[in-house]
């Protein structure tokens, strides 16, 4: 049905933000702001007819807030069912003839100029000495002023939709990215902050201990030179760009995953309640453990104690089930505790009755090692020591101690479980 639509034809040249004007707009991915006339412009060209009216008002007062509110929400509704959804652009470099793919965020730029996120601006081969000195004043450009206009780099923006893609091959750009630290990364930025990708484009991700990743955009499903990315089931496939960085970061991988080694991380185990495990974490890495087994009739708390370095790691927790296999990360846990250790110690409690344990096969925790900053590369592991252990009565009664005012309370009281008062018991 989408492909009997007829095309979408508009485009328009603009003048590029230069990056310290547009870096507050915090744009992301492929996202592109646009100036308020281009969506009037695009409504224009819309080969969809507008949606029928099916208001009731035969009049329209401007100066009735309900009717003002009502009337935006209706134009509202009624430009998004006229133009394609996501909308999609082609943008060209006047200078060069680059050519990006581009989602947009907002029909917000000021007259005649558009912002542009910096993989965009990588991509179209735009530098900040191409600006001029003028952009470092904070008074507003003059786009009639032709002086103006040769300090800023142009483009021309094309209207252009994109099938959506199934397949997208990624090489990386240096060697040594074990999967296990980008790929999830990947694959959650991509859904954040992207609409569309161009072939023999630079993806860059950040990893977790701060660094970025470097993609090159290799191959699509189907064939082109772009794809949507939203609202589709993509396999994203990662392979090297040659045997030689194969080569190199698998020897880089195994050296990391070298159980017992003195200045790496420890591998990772099962963990038994009651039996303590000791180990060791890089900064910036995680060492998993599964416990297959507790008594789920009682409280579970697991502890991270013996820290060399008290603040220096995180402690995360997630039920392994039907609906839930991955590791525990920062960006992806349900238990987890990025608080100061207390006493040199940072514990989870998870109670009994807590409906995230429902169905759970087992516990996966990981240990991460949080990258300090001004952390060199050769860093050294943090020591700790992982215990697993069920709270027992005792430890009950000793939560609810009343230690503001422990005088002897008559046999004949009790405490109300809604105002926390010592009440007769006839009372209640």
């Amino acid at each position: 049905m989408e492909e009997s639509q007829p095309e979408l034809k508009w485009s328009a040249p603009f003048a590029v933000l230069p990056p310290s004007k547009s870096s507050p707009r915090d744009l992301r991915g492929d996202k592109i702001l646009l100036p308020p006339s281009a969506l009037e412009q695009l409504l224009a060209a819309s080969p969809r007819p507008p949606a029928p009216a099916n208001s009731t008002f035969t009049s329209y007062d401007p100066l009735n807030p309900y009717a003002r509110h009502h009337q935006t929400q209706y134009h509202h509704s009624d430009t998004s069912q006229q133009l394609p959804n996501p909308l999609m652009f082609r943008l060209v470099n006047q200078n060069n003839g680059n050519v990006v793919y581009a989602g947009i965020r907002e029909f917000s730029a000021d007259e005649g100029e558009i912002a542009l996120a910096p993989y965009l601006m990588e991509a179209l081969g735009i530098l900040p000495t191409d600006f001029g000195s003028e952009t470092s004043s904070n008074e507003p450009l003059d786009l009639t002023d032709d002086s103006t206009k040769h300090t800023q780099p142009r483009v021309t923006v094309h209207a252009n939709q994109l099938p959506k893609g199934t397949y997208v091959r990624l090489r990386p750009l240096e060697a040594g990215y074990d999967p296990d630290d980008w790929k999830s990364l990947l694959e959650r930025q991509l859904r954040e902050s992207y609409t569309t990708l161009t072939k023999d484009s630079v993806l860059s991700v950040r990893g977790v201990k701060g660094e970025d990743f470097k993609f090159l955009v290799d191959k699509f499903l189907p064939e082109g030179d772009g794809i949507c990315v939203v609202d589709t089931d993509l396999e994203v496939d990662i392979e090297a760009l040659n045997e030689e960085q194969a080569r190199e970061t698998m020897r880089q991988i195994m050296a990391k995953a070298q159980p017992g080694a003195a200045n790496g991380s420890s591998k990772g185990s099962e963990l038994d309640v009651w039996k303590p495990v000791e180990g060791q974490v890089l900064p910036g890495e995680y060492v998993d453990y599964e416990l297959p087994s507790w008594d789920r009739t009682r409280p579970l708390t697991i502890e991270l104690s013996e820290l060399s370095v008290p603040d220096a790691v995180d402690l995360f927790i997630s039920p392994k089930s039907a609906r839930q296999r991955a590791q525990p990360r920062d960006f992806e846990h349900v238990f987890g505790n990025f608080a100061p250790s207390q006493d040199g110690r940072k514990v989870i409690t998870i109670q009994p009755t807590n409906i995230e344990l429902e169905n759970a096969e087992q516990l996966l925790i990981s240990v991460h090692g949080y990258p300090l900053a001004g952390g060199s590369e050769d860093s050294v592991p943090v020591h700790f020591c992982l215990r697993a252990k069920a709270e027992g009565e005792a430890d009950l009664h000793d939560v609810t101690v009343d230690l503001v005012n422990d005088e002897t309370r008559p046999t004949d009281e009790e405490q109300c479980k809604n105002c926390l008062q010592w009440v007769p018991k006839r009372t209640l």
